[in-house]
Parts: C-alpha cells; structure tokens; sequence
C-alpha cells in the first residue's frame, strides 16, 4: 500500500515538475483579464464583455495582481504566496515577516503584493526582498473587502461589500497611514465584488461574481479630497460565477472590440492600405448612439455598417441646404464618458482630397457626452454638386489629419450637397473675403502704461451683405481671431453699431460661433431700444484660453513657445429685420471695442466692469461707458459722447500728443513683444500720427524686427 502511494506521489511530482519547467510568465503587460474562481478554474476575459473560460487547473488561488516588473501574477494559494506562471501553475514563495492572517484581498503594484486582512490590516509583500511590512493597522482595517485594486498612480482602492468605496492613503510611515476616504457608490441589494482593477486611464472596473455585473467608474481622482463615484454599468459577463479574484495589468489600457474606418471613396484616405482615418472602438467616446466596430474599411459605393444600423448617425446637419455663402448648421452627437476632440474636413473644391486650406472646417473642438450645435461656413467659391464628401473625428487625442490612425474614438463620412449663393445678395468685405485686418488694443485706459500695444490683438474682417437692387443692409458677418493677449487683465470684446438701433437686429436669426460652438444672444439689452445696437462677442476672452508662459500671456514672449498651438476663433452673424439704409457715418469695420470683465479690477479699487470701454480713436463709447474715466490719468478726450460719431465730431480714446489707446491696421501686423513701446516698435508711427496722419501711411509694414512677435512656424 506504500508503494502505491509513493508511486502515485511521484507521479504527481513528475507532472509538477514537467509543468513548472515549461512555465513562462505572462505576455508582456497584457489587456487580457485573468479570473481565478473558486471551483479550481480559471477564465479569460476581454473587458469589452467578452470571456472564455478555459477550463479546469490545479488549486486555487487568491489576493492576485498582475506584476508588470517580470510578467507574473502573484497571490495566495492556501494563505501562502505564490507566484504563478503562464500556465496557471505556481511555486510558492517563502515570505519573511508576513504573519497566518486570514488575507482576503489583494493586487500588486511596482513589485509589491499587497494584502489586506481585516481587523488585522495591509501588509506590503516586497517581491524582490521576499520580506512583508505592515503598512496599515489594524484600526483602519475594518472593512470586508473582497479585492484591492491600485490606482495606476500607486494609490489603493477597494469596492467592498457595504457598497462604499474605499481609498487608503499609503504615502508615509505605519503610523501615518489612514483611510483616507469612504464614499457610498449608491448600489444596492447583496453583492460580491471580488474582481476589480484599474486600466492604465485610471477607470477603476468591478465585477459582481454574484449578477456578472460589470461596473466603470470612470472619475476616480486619488488627489482629490473628494471623490466622484459616477459610474457605467456593462452587458453582464459570462463566466464570472463564484470568482474569487482577478489578475490584469493595470499599465494597459481597455482591450477593444477593432476599429472604425470611414467610408468616403478611397482618394480621401479610407482603406488601411490608404492609410486611411481609424480610431480604437471603446464604450469611452464615439460619436451617435453606439460604438461601431469595422473588421475592414470598405469605402464607397460600398458602406462599412458591418452591424445593425449604428453606422454614421453621430452627425446630422439640420440646416436645409448648404449653399455657398451661407453658414450652415449640425448637430454632433457624443457618446461614452470621455473628454473628446471633434475635427471635421469637407472637400469644398470637390477635387478628391481634403487638402485645401479651407476645407478643415472644425478644428479640435473640445466636447464631451451629449448633444452639440456647431456650425461651418461654407465658402463663395465651393463646387456645387450633390456630392461633396465630409469627414468628422471623434478623438480622445487631437486630430491633426484627415488620415491615419487615431486614439479611442470614431470616423464618419458623409456626401453633402451644395447649390449656388442668393444672387439677389452683394457682399462686402473689410478689409477683404479671404484677408484680416488687425486690432490691437492697451487695456490700462485712461493710464498710459507701457504702450506695446499687445494686451489685446485681435485678427479683425467684417463683412457686409447687401440687397443688389436697393444696396441696403441686410445682414451682417464679423469674424475675429485671437493673435495676442499680453494683458494681465481679463476683458470682453463688443461692437457698436453707430446709427444702428438695437430695434432693427432680428435676435432670433443672430447668433455667434466660437471655436465652432453656437451661441445664441449677440445683442446687448439695451436701456432704450432706439440705442445704437451694441454686439458682445464675449465678456471673458481669458475663459477661451490657457497659455503656460509667464503670466499666462499669449503670443508676446518670443521665448516661450508653449502658447503657440492656442487658437481662439470666433464668428457673428447678424441679421436685420427688414434691410435697412446704410448709416451715413457707419464705417467698414464698424465700431470695435473692448472692456473690462466682470469682476475684474482693472488697476481700480473697484470692478468698473461694462463702464470702462476702449474704443478706436474718435470713436463714440456706448450708453454704458463710464464718462467720468474720460480727461482722467492720460486721456484727454474732448468729445466722448455716444452720438459723436453719427455725428461725425468724435475727438476721443487719445492722450495729449494725440495718440491713442486703440489701433487697427488693414492687413496682418506684427505686434510688439511684451515690453517693447510702439514708438520704439514701430518708429513712423508718431511722425504718422503727429502729421494728421498724413506721412508714412505704412508705418505698420517698417517694424524693428527685434522689438516685435512674429510666428515663425507660420510664415
């Protein structure tokens, strides 16, 4: 009977021993999940929602990780540490310090298991050293937990049964160490959450062995003070039964279903061989109502809804037709829980390619879950055809190109149809269609300050749409984009109308678009509604900013190039409500100006806000400008009213010598970089001012090339 069993002793150690020679670890950092269950078996799951459960193996085990420094998970077998290998089996491993708790949950981290009993504490297992720590006690340990998961950033959560999450700040000594916070997830009924990890983004995933749910909660913030427990609820898994623990790496990101290509004809860059648009599917971020998988692009006249109709219905354009000219509306819908960038190309001259300047029609506009209003002007000169293809991109990264691959995110394509303009409409453009004049603007008005005339510098067009027949003035087009702000302080930036009452704008056909978004409300209310109409683009232009130079300025330090991808751009589009005779003393570019924003001080004890305006020079303020701030400090306005320039009589916004606080040139202009006084920039500008101006008229074209700002990664 002995020798029986030494015989079958042996046996079994042969089989062992061929096992763990022929065991590897794991592949590198995978996005496979390894479940362990109770019953001696173990499944594969993708996080996508789909498993295959591999069968039986030898024991079972508890409290693993993945351990990204050599590739093997590691846990409990037993109460012992074990290390297990690509196989499934594992040796253990002989621990110095680690005390017989009953050890419930566990996962590692940086070469570190940790372990976590309650009433007793967590224990840090160094797996080089093969020594344990206590890490926390026994006090703040008294929870059942059925698993950790660490944070990718080191810090350990816990979803434990009560429902609460759990997080414990594990940065310092024994003593120092606590729970730091215990937030309720608000699930309810009897629950087992004995798998939970982290992905590399940081989404913190849990599975409930008992229903196979499966749950994101995708804000987690181990900085914050407080925690945000929103969270997504999956298909339920398969596979998941009586679970005892998960192993995955939690440097990799979500494993994905595939890609999603577009489906425009292949000039434009669809088929993989074509380098064509694709983006990694993920319940994250995609643009409709779901995502949409691709196994292979297929491009026009063939589609790429490969399922069951969630192909291309996460734009929709609800503007009739798109004619040249004319602005056209869409609605963009995003879905999933992520931040996302939404670009957008059309090939206007309908050559096969979007490769012309003007035909990247939303550039990396910032949108998260829901639905959105943006808008494209579409150009005087596009093909009329009823086929004009578009692209749109979801991504989670910039989209840079109308090709090549993406991050998370979606691809979609549409043909559009273009007609002919309204030939009974004329326009106008100052200073030209496809040109910008510039405004520059000293935001210390009334002081004098430092006169570089770079606090605020906005590229400037104006374009006026006329009746052919009658010449009057139907509606109105100004565009705007921010080149510079050297100001320390924030400001709005609005247009007056001068002979213009605010009665006459159809507020209901206005609007205004910045960076792509739609915004209703142009019109300022005003105190009478025979004012002359005052236009606001914004009370905060800082709000549609964030530059990493000195004092957050943009653009005037040629030594930081951190701000050189910021763009703020904007567009007005305002309507009359019935044509009306062109203003006497009305100029091209109307009548710009800025003020100060809200709550802003402005170098006062006091907000002054809407009452300290900057105009051009002779230009009339609003009925809202402060006239006590005019012949204070530097200015020495003789005629600031509000009719002056209807009147033509304005002598305003200027200091003694006649200069003023607000500049616009008729083409593109190099301002001066922060510091450097105009005068000393641009040298002709006093003879051109003190002259009446009259002599050197092009002063703005002769700078000191050292004294100015100039985008050398754009010339």
């Amino acid at each position: 009977m002995k020798s029986h069993i030494f015989a079958l002793t042996a046996f079994l150690l042969l089989i062992f021993y061929v096992d763990m020679v022929n065991a590897k670890p794991f592949s590198s950092c995978p996005h496979i999940g390894y479940l362990f269950h109770q019953s001696e078996n173990v499944t594969l799951i993708n996080v996508d929602g789909r498993t295959n459960h591999q069968g039986s193996i030898t024991g079972t085990y508890d409290a693993v990780g993945f351990n990204n420094t050599d590739n093997y998970i590691y846990g409990l077998q037993n109460n012992n540490v074990v290390r297990i290998h690509n196989t499934f089996a594992s040796e253990e491993i002989e621990i110095a310090n680690l005390p017989e708790h009953n050890f419930t949950a566990g996962d590692v981290h940086n070469d570190q298991l940790y372990l976590y009993a309650k009433s007793e504490g967590i224990w840090a297992v160094d797996l080089a050293t093969k020594t344990a720590a206590q890490i926390l006690k026994a006090e703040h340990a008294s929870y059942n937990l059925s698993d950790l998961a660490i944070h990718p950033t080191g810090t350990l959560y816990a979803l434990g049964n009560s429902k609460n999450i759990h997080r414990f700040d594990l940065s310092g000594t024994l003593e120092e160490n606590h729970l730091a916070l215990s937030v309720s997830s608000g699930l309810k009924g009897v629950r087992d959450f004995s798998s939970q990890f982290f992905d590399a983004d940081g989404m913190f995933f849990v599975i409930d062995s008992l229903s196979g749910e499966a749950l994101f909660f995708h804000s987690l913030s181990p900085s914050s003070s407080m925690e945000d427990v929103s969270y997504s609820a999956l298909s339920n898994f398969e596979n998941v039964a009586n679970t005892s623990d998960i192993a995955r790496c939690n440097q990799a990101p979500l494993t994905l279903k595939g890609y999603d290509f577009g489906d425009a004809p292949n000039s434009y860059g669809t088929s993989l061989l074509s380098n064509g648009a694709r983006h990694r599917v993920s319940s994250r971020l995609f643009l409709g109502l779901e995502p949409d998988a691709d196994l292979l692009a297929q491009h026009f006249p063939l589609f790429d809804d490969n399922e069951t109709g969630n192909d291309d219905q996460g734009i929709t354009f609800t503007t009739a037709t798109l004619s040249q000219g004319s602005t056209a509306f869409l609605n963009a819908t995003v879905g999933g829980f992520a931040n996302g960038h939404l670009s957008g190309w059309v090939d206007w001259n309908n050559d096969g390619y979007f490769d012309s300047g003007d035909e990247k029609v939303l550039d990396n506009i910032p949108l998260n879950e829901g639905s959105h209003t943006l808008t494209i002007d579409v150009p005087m000169d596009a093909s009329i055809s009823d086929a004009i293809w578009s692209r749109f991109r979801i991504n989670e990264q910039l989209n840079t190109s109308p090709t090549g691959e993406g991050g998370i995110g979606e691809v979609e394509d549409y043909p559009l149809s273009v007609t002919g303009f309204d030939t009974q409409e004329s326009y106008v453009w100052f200073p030209s269609q496809g040109g910008f004049a510039t405004l520059a603007f000293e935001d210390r008005w009334p002081f004098q300050d430092d006169y570089d005339f770079n606090d605020v510098v906005l590229k400037y067009r104006v374009g006026h749409i006329q009746e052919t027949m009658t010449g009057k003035l139907s509606k109105l087009t100004i565009d705007i984009e921010l080149q510079s702000y050297g100001g320390g302080y924030n400001n709005g930036f609005g247009i007056k109308l001068d002979g213009i009452p605010s009665s006459r704008i159809d507020t209901a056909n206005s609007f205004i678009i910045i960076n792509n978004k739609h915004h209703d409300g142009v019109l300022e209310m005003p105190v009478d509604p025979e004012d002359d109409a005052v236009l606001i683009f914004t009370s905060s232009l800082k709000q549609y900013f964030s530059s990493d130079c000195d004092n957050g300025f943009l653009r005037v330090d040629p030594n930081c190039e951190l701000d050189m991808n910021e763009r703020v751009t904007a567009s007005m589009k305002v309507s009359f409500n019935t044509p009306i005779a062109y203003p006497e003393h009305l100029h091209p570019y109307l009548n710009p100006f800025i003020f100060a924003a809200p709550n802003d001080n402005h170098g006062f004890d006091s907000p002054p806000s809407r009452g300290l305006e900057i105009h051009l020079k002779n230009f009339s303020p609003t009925i809202k400008a402060d006239q006590n701030l005019f012949t204070s400090e530097h200015d020495r306005s003789s005629n600031p009213s509000i009719n002056c320039g209807v009147e033509n009589s304005c002598e305003s916004y200027q200091n003694e010598n006649g200069i003023p606080f607000a500049i616009l040139v008729p083409s593109d202009w190099k301002n001066p970089i922060e510091g450097k006084s105009i005068l000393s920039a641009y040298p002709g500008i006093e003879d051109y001012i003190s002259n009446d101006e009259e002599v050197d008229k092009v002063w703005f074209s002769q700078p000191e090339a050292s004294k100015v700002y100039s985008l050398t990664d754009e010339e």
